[in-house]
């Protein structure tokens, strides 16, 4: 539950998160046309730099995510979050005006670099929520993003008819609008008395799961979150390959289905996840998310028809309120001084599947696409992404209930 004297603060939060959505949506459409003009490259060359440069973004995020949240244990949340806003607002701009390829990948740098407003949004609510509370505020983050990422191709698509490059400088205006107004509606949620000092050697990725491993509940349920998003992601970063493959689909129907999954998830994240959380708990609401994604996994994996890859789009769309159901669980573990960390941990864990997720998946796709193996079967990385869904299962099982620790 959130006091009322935090609304401000988490309306700000739920914007930031969406217009972070907005922004990653708005690149989607134009970022490879970008691509085409500023390195002189067919689409097919254009899609390799923009894989190089998403996996730039998720490798420095990596590393930074953790000693942000960190700091935010020690400096408080506030001011990390606002420069982490203003950092993307930089990037936006550098983006927009980039004369070369290496912007491109400076600026997604400089991203992952400050890319710490998910967690540390995340530990700004653990501070003001009731321990019990927090999968209802953490879906609301949830729909926050998927309403978001709904929006930002719609609004690129529009916009670029003007010219690739203005779709970033209204992310830019958007993310610097909103640090205005973050300075006027975010208070300070973690006391001084709460915070711990901070000591880089202990912030790295590394140290941090040194830190929580010394809970090995928390250990088995970061691993649980790796094999979820990989689960997740095995749709993500091949649906266009695949859908045009085994479906026949186009452009234009490929990001109609990518609208309705945003849909589902907005309905699922800001609704139907705080129910399940209040009849079962959150550890019940996460396999249940979990089950959904295999059920729609297997379903695309299987499905020859179009429609059949409509249908299934609800129940794994769905799959994402896992992610809010797991966060909750795991912070009720920590105390108030390791949310910080926590949150960027779980970041961490987040980037690492988001490195290996475009490397692995579209790999696998191809191989059993193309026949090599003596059979087609394009459907592959989605019976191995229910597969890492089933074993997310397993690990959060022995993990129903936790009890504040450290």
């Amino acid at each position: 539950m959130i006091a009322a004297g935090n609304t401000n603060a988490v309306a700000f939060l739920l914007i930031t998160i969406f217009l972070d959505s907005v922004g990653i949506g708005i690149l989607i459409p134009v970022i490879p046309e970008l691509i085409k003009e500023l390195a002189g490259v067919n689409i097919s060359q254009a899609a390799i730099y923009g894989g190089a440069i998403t996996a730039l973004f998720s490798l420095v995020q990596f590393f930074s995510s953790p000693i942000l949240g960190s700091l935010s244990d020690s400096l408080g949340r506030r001011p990390v979050i606002l420069v982490s806003l203003l950092a993307f607002g930089l990037n936006y701009v550098m983006m927009g005006l980039a004369p070369s390829l290496a912007w491109l990948f400076f600026a997604q740098a400089l991203a992952g670099l400050f890319g710490a407003t998910h967690s540390v949004a995340a530990a700004y609510i653990t501070d003001i929520t009731d321990p019990l509370k927090r999968a209802g505020p953490f879906g609301m983050m949830g729909a926050a993003f998927g309403l978001g990422f709904m929006v930002g191709p719609v609004l690129s698509g529009l916009v670029s008819e003007w010219g690739i490059r203005l779709p970033f400088f209204i992310a830019a205006s958007l993310a610097l609008l909103n640090v205005l107004y973050g300075i006027y509606a975010l208070p300070e949620s973690l006391s001084r008395r709460e915070r711990r000092q901070f000591r880089f050697r202990q912030s790295s990725a590394w140290s941090v799961f040194r830190h929580l491993h010394r809970y090995p509940q928390m250990t088995a349920l970061l691993f649980a979150t790796l094999l979820m998003q990989l689960g997740l992601q095995s749709v993500t970063v091949t649906w266009p390959y695949f859908t045009t493959f085994q479906y026949g689909w186009t452009p234009r129907e490929i990001g109609f289905s990518l609208g309705l999954y945003g849909i589902v998830t907005v309905v699922t994240q800001g609704f139907i996840l705080k129910k399940l959380v209040d009849w079962y708990g959150d550890a019940k609401a996460a396999n249940i998310g979990l089950v959904l994604m295999i059920v729609g996994l297997l379903g695309f994996a299987l499905s020859d028809h179009p429609a059949l890859g409509v249908l299934f789009i609800v129940p794994h769309a769905m799959a994402f309120m896992s992610q809010g159901a797991l966060r909750s669980l795991m912070s009720q573990g920590l105390s108030a001084n390791e949310q910080g960390a926590l949150q960027g941990a779980i970041i961490s864990v987040n980037s690492f599947a988001a490195i290996i997720s475009p490397l692995l998946m579209p790999w696998l796709f191809s191989v059993f696409s193309s026949g090599v193996t003596g059979f087609v079967f394009a459907g592959a990385p989605y019976v191995l992404g229910a597969a890492f869904a089933f074993m997310s299962i397993l690990l959060i099982h022995p993990h129903r209930t936790l009890n504040k620790i450290g």
